[in-house]
């Protein structure tokens, strides 16, 4: 991979007016790797070679200008990094290598501590995944539309939702119905019937944790409404099929 195609992870988090974990989740969703090119020489250690685990700790050099993939477990720890805002991080990398002459290849699984601001990247080809520049307005674009369809405004049911479309896929109907399956310790949902502004009784979630005096509420076609344009938005994301 050239530098040319590569772009610093936090400058595209910058540029985009949304948050480095959202960059990590957004990719994540989409199957896409997440790098760290080792601007200068660094060391590491070797955890496994291939499926084996490596019997004691062994000390890897890695070459100035290589550009590396997380391994899947690896990005989780770095969204945890990010969300607890650190700049520094032990995180693991899938380095291959091949013997041509003995016909023989594998791989190297090495953890390194790295600076996450200097080392961690996206591929150019990857930027179509994240919400694009000159449509940024604190929410999502539609695909083909100029409205701006905004996801979830309170923080913590906007995580609640990602982690339930993980699991359960993308189809709104069957998020809502698992989302109080995949809430954190203090977290819970409630579906209750409500009176709209023409005097309807229509469903809203509403969303508490200990620490809320009111619940987040949303009703429930603004929530069909906003996983929808989001679903649109992330485009074949590798989740399981639920379309009805």
């Amino acid at each position: 991979m050239k530098d040319s195609e590569l772009h610093n992870f936090f400058k595209v988090a910058e540029s985009r007016n949304i948050s480095t974990v959202e960059v990590a989740e957004m990719l994540i969703l989409n199957g896409r790797q997440i790098y760290l090119h080792f601007i200068k020489e660094q060391l590491g250690t070797v955890l496994y070679d291939g499926f084996k685990k490596a019997e004691k700790p062994i000390t890897y050099k890695i070459e100035s200008g290589k550009v590396y993939p997380l391994t899947p477990d690896s990005r989780i720890d770095l969204v945890n990094a990010l969300r607890d805002k650190k700049d520094k991080s032990e995180l693991k990398i899938r380095i291959e290598w091949e013997d041509i002459g003995n016909n023989d290849y594998g791989y190297f699984i090495i953890k390194v501590k790295v600076n996450l601001i200097s080392n961690l990247v996206i591929d150019y080809e990857d930027l179509r995944f994240l919400p694009p520049l000159s449509n940024i307005d604190g929410g999502l674009t539609v695909s083909g539309g100029s409205s701006h369809a905004k996801f979830f405004s309170d923080k913590n049911f906007h995580q609640l939702v990602l982690r339930t479309m993980r699991k359960e896929g993308t189809n709104w109907n069957i998020v809502k119905r698992n989302l109080s399956k995949h809430t954190l310790e203090g977290e819970k949902i409630k579906i209750i019937e409500v009176s709209n502004h023409e005097g309807e009784m229509r469903p809203q979630i509403q969303f508490s944790t200990v620490d809320f005096v009111e619940p987040y509420k949303v009703m429930e076609s603004t929530f069909k409404k906003k996983l929808t344009a989001y679903r649109k938005y992330l485009r074949q994301l590798p989740l399981p099929s639920n379309d009805r």
